[in-house]
């Protein structure tokens, strides 16, 4: 990943490199956005123009060792932290098992979230996190002489996901770094990692990524045609990896399919139909299941732009739209908050880990006497 393969964020990045030039490199920086707002991508490239010997004043050189080291991920001064699950019959809960997948995860590209990598790892039923002995393992390594003689780079996914004993533990490193180390935190909740650690670190927002940024972005590294990069970006708001989630897999084709049949269940009370549906809502996981309900709050929001007259707001397909229509007149300001609180109540049910047939059920129950609810 070079600059040039960055979609949109030209100036941010040529502030990254300017002060690169002028030697300005803070030891431990913050890059925060939403998710496919391209934080990964920013933070992989800017590591790479730090180590490449060569460095122009647009981009790495991409023909120096350590940029052929940076196409196959395997710099030996670059090194990844992200969040994970202890595998059974391990000792300590480090990350090392899963840099193989890490590296094949972003090898296919830099746009993806936690989804993509729980379905890489294989851990859609298993609890993520960073934990103590990783952020020991970290400061170890990090405390080593960097093998080229130049910078030490630590790239961190999601350091939201670490516990507060290790989010504690990678205080003391940021606070005492040593020589050479630059560590560069990529995260898309910032809010959640403790105020210490925030106040001491160099915030860099990376904001959602222009519309048509992201249009030309789909075209152009990934072959999408226009009319098919243009519907998925105006339905996704510019969240490239949720754009690039509904290219590649079509689940958004089956959270439709699935709510649509729920909406009409719930309505006519069809109890049978609740139960398979509660089947379907609980096959993918519990992420799966989280999609789901997000998915959901997200119809729910559409609904009641349209019936607002806010029409130019909504960013459903086709399809969508045409259920939208039918749909809208039983949302309503008697109902609005109390569904919202219901599925918001669901994804927190599911997060923690309680049966999902069970959380759909009562929600489906709920769900039936707020739809005949007057407005």
């Amino acid at each position: 990943m070079r600059f040039q393969d960055v979609i949109g964020h030209h100036e941010l990045g040529a502030k990254l490199r300017a002060g690169a030039k002028a030697g300005r490199v803070a030891h431990a920086q913050l890059f925060h956005g939403p998710e496919g707002s391209g934080g990964i991508a920013l933070a992989l490239a800017y590591a790479r123009y730090l180590h490449c010997t060569q460095p122009t004043d647009d981009d790495s050189c991409g023909q120096c060792s350590s940029c052929k080291q940076y196409e196959v991920l395997q710099h030996p001064d670059l090194h990844w932290s992200f969040p994970f699950f202890k595998k059974d019959g391990t000792e300590q809960a480090l990350s090392q098992p899963f840099q193989s997948a890490w590296r094949e995860r972003l090898l296919k590209h830099a746009y993806f979230g936690q989804t993509e990598w729980l379905e890489s790892i294989a851990a859609d039923r298993k609890q993520l996190f960073i934990g103590v002995q990783e952020a020991m393992e970290l400061n170890r390594k990090l405390g080593l002489k960097a093998f080229a003689g130049g910078w030490k780079i630590l790239i961190l996914w999601l350091p939201e996901a670490m516990r507060v004993d290790t989010a504690n533990k990678m205080l003391k490193l940021i606070e005492e770094p040593t020589d050479r180390t630059v560590m560069l935190f990529v995260s898309e909740n910032s809010n959640q990692l403790l105020a210490t650690i925030r106040s001491r670190v160099q915030a860099i927002p990376v904001p959602r990524i222009e519309s048509n940024v992201a249009i030309q972005g789909l075209q152009l590294h990934f072959g999408i045609e226009e009319k098919r990069a243009k519907e998925t970006v105006r339905l996704t708001n510019g969240n490239l990896a949720e754009a690039l989630r509904i290219i590649e897999s079509g689940e958004s084709n089956d959270d439709h399919r699935l709510f649509t049949q729920w909406m009409r269940s719930c309505y006519v009370q069809d109890t049978v139909t609740m139960v398979e549906l509660a089947e379907d809502f609980a096959k993918p996981g519990r992420e799966g299941m989280k999609q789901f309900l997000r998915y959901a709050l997200r119809m729910i929001r559409e609904c009641i732009l349209g019936n607002y007259g806010a029409s130019s707001l909504i960013r459903l397909t086709e399809e969508e739209l045409e259920f939208a229509k039918k749909f809208a007149p039983f949302i309503h300001h008697g109902n609005l908050l109390e569904l919202c609180e219901l599925l918001e109540s669901a994804h927190r049910d599911i997060a923690g880990n309680v049966n999902g047939k069970i959380v759909f059920m009562d929600l489906s129950a709920r769900v039936n006497i707020l739809l005949r609810k007057a407005g």
